[in-house]
């Protein structure tokens, strides 16, 4: 086994001591991730931050060799503890340089390297009146690469997908420093097994991917915004598959309830109907000329639904200040309580009101204060389970995984935008079955043989 000193200086060789963080107090910066968990009692060897995919294919061939765990990262903005060190015997490499960004207007892509911010991504493409559409919460800060790696997903996602509907092809360290190329710029493609997708969502545990293609889309013409408030959440939940069903599909439908609300109108004093039990902030877009029938057709949905406010933006800060308020949830609840349990699960649409129900059911058994808001129309909660102190937050962890549990029995998922991590690892085989977590493993064991990328992640314990 080499010394950290023996690793420090071969990966010093690869990309210059100056690409490299060795000093305790900056290495202790990488043992959190941005979801409040516990940070990592180790801390890694050294941090890398190359360039080139070249520099990276050293560092990772090199650990390979040695059997040294490699863990990538860019802005640590992970929600589910996806990238931090699990031994002493670690490096990470940060991809934040790796931050080019060429948009290539005439065929609709843009070649982007993993440490881009999302945001920057997005004005580049809007320069040239194009979208690119997913927008996770963290855009204005997290990468792109990060983004990828756990195939996030964000409030456009109900009419656009998550990160993987416009990832074309990407470039890829293996773990034994191979650099391979997935996928492309091709509209279609079907030679092969679709890799790329393989990569997409994997949590840095089958390889580092290094460069990434985007498909772009023509920004829409024009958008709506409007805000629904309904007396229960019931009826507001039944309310989202009605609409996803009624030929019209928004760009954007969030849901939020009570608690939730008044702690963000409490917070950014946006106007928000404070005793409504529920509402859906809802955007459509598209042609001018369809907009105004996209509105009627919600508007009528939900007055069927007992709908007691509906409000339309119009003016387009009007509508930002809608997306404010849903952007200042984790903030706003922050006055709350001292400190909260998260997640990203999902159900099928039609359940969507059972599994918010459940979330109260389960606070109610265990005596904890419970809230939630979410990508209603595609069916993605975020629950809060909230502690005071060291034993309320045992209390909060033990309704949360009660809640996961229920998730899975109606069909749902853990994880719908967070990724795995290390954090839902434990509900992988209860909800996926063994099978196919073996077959998961197999393919780790065949891209990942030593187990050094990102060991711990998603498997938990095992790979």
């Amino acid at each position: 086994m080499l010394t950290k000193e023996d690793i420090r200086t071969h990966i010093a060789a690869f990309i210059g001591e100056k690409n490299m963080h060795t000093k305790q107090e900056d290495l202790v910066c990488y043992t959190y991730n941005a979801g409040g968990a516990a940070p990592s009692a180790f801390l890694p060897i050294l941090v890398a931050l190359p360039i080139t995919a070249e520099e990276v294919s050293k560092i990772v061939g090199f650990c390979n060799e040695h059997k040294i765990s490699v863990v990538t990262r860019s802005q640590g903005s992970g929600l589910s503890v996806n990238a931090i060190t699990e031994s002493d015997y670690s490096i990470i490499i940060s991809l934040q340089r790796m931050n080019s960004i060429t948009v290539e207007p005439e065929i609709l892509m843009a070649v982007v390297g993993p440490g881009a911010i999302t945001a920057d991504i997005k004005k580049a493409a809007a320069a040239h009146s194009l979208m690119y559409p997913p927008d996770p919460a963290s855009f204005t800060f997290s990468s792109i690469g990060g983004n990828v790696a756990t195939d996030a997903g964000g409030l456009q996602c109900v009419k656009y997908g998550t990160t993987k509907s416009c990832v074309t092809g990407m470039q890829v360290v293996l773990a034994s420093g191979e650099i391979i190329r997935a996928g492309g710029k091709c509209i279609k493609d079907v030679t092969g097994y679709n890799l790329t997708q393989l990569f997409t969502g994997s949590e840095g545990t089958l390889g580092v991917i290094t460069e990434i293609t985007l498909k772009l889309i023509p920004l829409p013409q024009a958008k709506r915004a409007m805000r629904v408030a309904f007396n229960n959440i019931e009826n507001a939940a039944k309310a989202v598959s009605a609409i996803m069903t009624s030929g019209v599909v928004p760009s954007i439908m969030e849901f939020q309830e009570q608690t939730l609300i008044r702690a963000v109108e409490d917070y950014t004093h946006a106007g928000l109907p404070v005793d409504a039990g529920a509402m859906l902030l809802i955007e459509v877009d598209g042609d001018v000329s369809t907009l105004k029938p996209q509105v009627e057709v919600i508007r009528r949905v939900c007055e069927q639904l007992g709908m007691v406010d509906f409000h339309v933006a119009e003016t387009a800060e009007e509508a930002e200040q809608l997306w404010v308020a849903r952007r200042s949830g984790l903030p706003a609840l922050a006055r709350v309580a001292k400190g909260r349990l998260g997640g990203d699960p999902a159900v099928p649409i039609n359940k969507l009101a059972q599994a918010v129900h459940m979330l109260f059911e389960v606070g109610k058994k265990h005596g904890i204060k419970v809230s939630c808001q979410g990508h209603a129309g595609d069916g993605n909660i975020h629950p809060h389970f909230f502690f005071n102190s060291d034993e309320e937050k045992k209390t909060a962890a033990k309704a949360r995984s009660e809640f996961h549990y229920e998730i899975i029995k109606m069909g749902g998922t853990v994880s719908a935008e967070h990724g795995v991590g290390r954090e839902k690892a434990p509900y992988i085989t209860k909800q996926l079955g063994e099978a196919q977590v073996g077959a998961m493993r197999a393919i780790k064991k065949a891209l990942d043989p030593n187990n050094i990328l990102n060991p711990g992640c998603i498997f938990g314990g095992q790979a």
